[in-house]
């Protein structure tokens, strides 16, 4: 009998979708259920949270940014 599970579509811009596919790679598939397009994909519901600060701590660590510069409302995730 096939499982349902719960998803998110999650809208990002391509460099963002890259880093999100390679944490589900590398996390052995455990965020992306279905990726859409080059800018869409569908998430399983309850790691959605975790999935952003992922890819947030990624990108502030690449830009040099402190704990202190928190510039969340630069994020493209939807």
């Amino acid at each position: 009998m096939p499982k349902a599970v719960k998803g998110v579509l999650l809208q990002c811009d391509p460099p963002q979708m890259a880093m999100i596919l390679k944490l589900n790679r590398e996390t052995n598939q455990e965020y992306v259920l279905e990726e859409i397009d080059e800018r869409t994909c569908l998430v399983r519901e309850n790691r959605v949270e975790e999935l952003k600060s992922r890819v947030k701590q990624i990108m502030d660590q690449a830009m040099g940014a402190t704990p202190e510069d928190d510039i969340d409302e630069d994020s493209d995730l939807e």
